[in-house]
């Protein structure tokens, strides 16, 4: 049983289509298959309007696995291999390679030259080629399908409640605390400032979001900073965080932050008091919703 797609950021969508993919499987004592490409072809065709991506490769097999699949399969997408022709593909690769005898794919997928290969021309092939072909319908939210491109949407705005909801899980970024310029400290919350491990990777808006932040084994609650510090002429974006109950050094460690909701967006205060006063507002807001 075999699926093929991008499938950036696993969402709830993506989730039914491998889910069906291994309930086929399990029923014959098959192999569940995903085949996933490498870069995003928005990146090959379109470099300067590619999209930033919601999971890493990485992050994306982890979640293949974790829906039950037995193995992925990654091609690298190139324009050579955008220039084949969809019955091509499937005779040499999903046929002839991966002994393909069902497909399973969303409702809206298509490849191959030109984008030839719809759910029709599919099922037609696998007439011709002797596999079935499955489609799998839209996973609504808020009244319309779930997409990558809807994600974007929601954390462009900020709005990673909305995200979530569609991802089935908060969103999130992982990099490593890097040293920042130490005004934390002097505003009596010491904050880790992280370089994002992807840059290709998207960021939520800029704004102060309540989070969850695991270091090694721990998890703790936080209040994380996305801006540009415009109280202090900043211009470079940073991200950093606050994490409530920590105490150890934290400079080369590795955080991974989920998102769970936005407590305001990003402003410019006229002093460090009261600045000072409005990171202990966050700080609390973020206690409440955490519950800690």
């Amino acid at each position: 049983m075999v699926t093929i797609g991008v499938f950036d950021g696993i969402h709830l969508g993506h989730r039914r289509i491998l889910e069906e993919v291994v309930l086929l499987a399990r029923g014959i004592g098959a192999k569940a298959v995903a085949v996933t490409f490498d870069p995003h072809p928005a990146s090959v065709f379109r470099p300067h309007e590619a999209p930033m991506m919601l999971t890493t490769l990485r992050e994306r097999l982890a979640l293949v696995a974790r829906a039950g699949i037995d193995e992925a399969v990654v091609l690298r997408f190139t324009a050579g291999l955008a220039r084949q022709q969809a019955e091509g593909f499937t005779r040499r690769m999903l046929v002839g390679r991966l002994k393909m005898a069902r497909l399973v794919i969303g409702y809206d997928f298509r490849f191959g030259r030109g984008r030839e290969g719809d759910a029709r021309y599919l099922e037609t092939l696998g007439e011709a080629m002797g596999f079935g072909v499955d489609i799998v319908p839209p996973v609504k939210w808020a009244g319309h399908p779930i997409s990558s491109t809807r994600v974007r949407t929601a954390l462009a705005r900020g709005d990673v409640k909305a995200a979530a909801k569609m991802l089935g899980r908060c969103y999130g970024l992982a990099g490593t605390v890097v040293r920042g310029e130490g005004r934390g400290r002097s505003l009596t919350y010491p904050t880790a400032n992280l370089a994002v491990a992807d840059p290709g990777k998207m960021v939520p808006a800029s704004g102060i979001y309540a989070t969850r932040v695991r270091v090694g084994e721990k998890t703790y609650g936080g209040a994380l900073y996305i801006g540009t510090k415009p109280t202090y002429g900043g211009k470079a974006a940073a991200v950093e965080v606050y994490l409530i109950g920590a105490r150890a050094n934290l400079y080369g460690r590795k955080l991974e932050v989920s998102f769970v909701d936005r407590l305001r967006s990003e402003r410019e205060f006229g002093n460090d008091e009261a600045l000072k006063r409005a990171i202990a507002s966050d700080v609390s807001r973020a206690r409440r919703l955490l519950k800690i």
